[in-house]
């Protein structure tokens, strides 16, 4: 890899730069299709889910990349080498001194090796990710990068809300043949009914919360190239999807991304401030008509910010995350002692099922439980080092926050540092989109 990164050309404006090279445009449609096969997540192409394709085809492509061509080191992203080298010891470590093989629960979905070797494949594509982004955009596709994922993040969202409509109304849709996240396989005409008060829009995803997190990134990336939310069709949509899912996760961690970028810009110049006062004038609107439209499973109307507030309320004025739904997990914390190199990856979620007596391998619902217990205080520590590098950055260099490009792509960073606090529990690919482009931007301003 070449440690040299050299000054990005200048971008064009299209999907495809009209005086680019053939060889980069292939695989800015590589990588195109790759992140389209990533949002596949509730099909199986055969017995291997889609999503797991679309994460071995982008580690081929880097490897291939990296075969013929240069490859370009992210800026900070040495440190996680390091937390993939230090995670692979410790797991192959605690693997070969313990019987977890004997410890998995009788519905896991793949065998011990299996299931250890995917938490690997699910780091090693969010490298690959992280690394395809950031040589596209080197040599010239920023642009290109930038409007494929709101082109496909729009797509998704018109799919995901047809299939909002025809699980309502009985329409025909792709049945879905991966296992649920419960263990459970969807049957072909089963209807979708939700443990929510109203039905959720998950589109082409197993859970709601996984569409609305997946969405983020093409969301705020949809508002960079357009002044007004109300005359971008792609904003509208992918807004709206998000808003069906009715995920808190989604809708909360994209606000308090934008507010906590917008802080860190300085809110108290003015236009930021005004930013900040449309986006959360914006934001409510959308929830009212949201709240005037939604389906209710019961037979009055369903109120949606009583039902925010009900869920909001033990956390922010009583136990915190405790009494939430998610209370076991703190519960679980909470009565373990944090490990100072932990138990290796996947096998603290073995530990976890055997704790909580279930069935089927139990979700950290972290990415930052789900590491500390997994490789430890320094396995955190390094994905830390990573994970706060360029914000430090923007808040040191004043020139980083003139940019409203930079403003749009930190908050989307933000949100993705938020949802892996509360739901998600693994790198995702998205998120090393944000993470390239964000790495990008500073080293141009730089």
């Amino acid at each position: 890899m070449d440690k040299i990164v050299p000054r990005p050309p200048s971008t064009a404006g299209s999907l495809f730069k009209t005086t680019g090279n053939t060889k980069v445009s292939a695989f800015l449609l590589i990588y195109a299709a790759l992140m389209f096969g990533n949002a596949l997540d509730a099909y199986n192409l055969g017995p291997i889910p889609v999503q797991w394709l679309a994460q071995l085809g982008t580690i081929a492509a880097v490897l291939f990349l990296g075969c013929t061509r240069k490859l370009y080191i992210v800026p900070g992203s040495q440190v996680l080498l390091w937390f993939l080298l230090w995670a692979l010891l410790v797991t192959t470590f605690n693997s070969a001194i313990n019987d977890y093989k004997s410890l998995m629960p009788p519905l896991a979905t793949t065998p011990y090796p299996v299931f250890i070797s995917l938490r690997f494949l699910t780091i090693l594509s969010f490298i690959s990710t992280l690394c395809l982004v950031y040589w596209l955009v080197v040599k010239g596709y920023r642009d290109s990068v930038i409007k494929w994922m709101v082109i496909i993040g729009t797509i998704v969202s018109i799919v995901a809300i047809y299939i909002y409509i025809a699980q309502i109304y009985g329409l025909p849709e792709l049945p879905r043949n991966r296992i649920s996240t419960d263990g459970v396989t969807a049957g072909e005409g089963q209807p979708v009914v939700f443990t929510y008060a109203f039905h959720r829009a998950l589109g082409t995803f197993r859970e709601p919360s996984h569409l609305a997190e997946w969405l983020v990134v093409p969301f705020f990336l949809s508002l960079i190239y357009r002044q007004s939310v109300l005359h971008n069709i792609h904003t509208i949509l992918i807004g709206t999807a998000i808003l069906l899912t009715g995920s808190l996760t989604g809708i909360l961690g994209s606000a308090l991304g934008f507010v906590g970028a917008i802080f860190i810009f300085n809110p108290f110049k003015l236009n930021n401030l005004k930013t900040l006062l449309r986006f959360a004038a914006i934001v409510l609107l959308a929830l009212v008509i949201f709240n005037s439209i939604v389906v209710s499973y019961g037979t009055g109307e369903i109120n949606l910010f009583q039902v925010i507030g009900d869920r909001l309320a033990p956390i922010f004025f009583e136990g915190g995350m405790k009494e939430s739904n998610r209370s076991y997990i703190y519960e679980y914390v909470a009565n373990t002692s944090i490990p100072l190199f932990g138990s290796g990856l996947g096998n603290a979620n073995i530990l976890l099922s055997q704790y909580l007596g279930v069935e089927v391998i139990a979700s950290f619902l972290s990415l930052y439980f789900n590491i500390v217990f997994s490789s430890g205080v320094l396995g955190l520590a390094l994905l830390f080092l990573f994970f706060f590098r360029p914000v430090v950055k923007i808040l040191v260099i004043k020139k980083l926050r003139q940019s409203k490009k930079i403003l749009l792509i930190l908050a989307a960073y933000l949100a993705w540092l938020i949802m892996l606090a509360v739901h998600a529990e693994e790198l995702p690919m998205m998120f090393a989109v944000a993470c390239a482009l964000l790495a990008h931007e500073i080293y141009r301003h730089e």
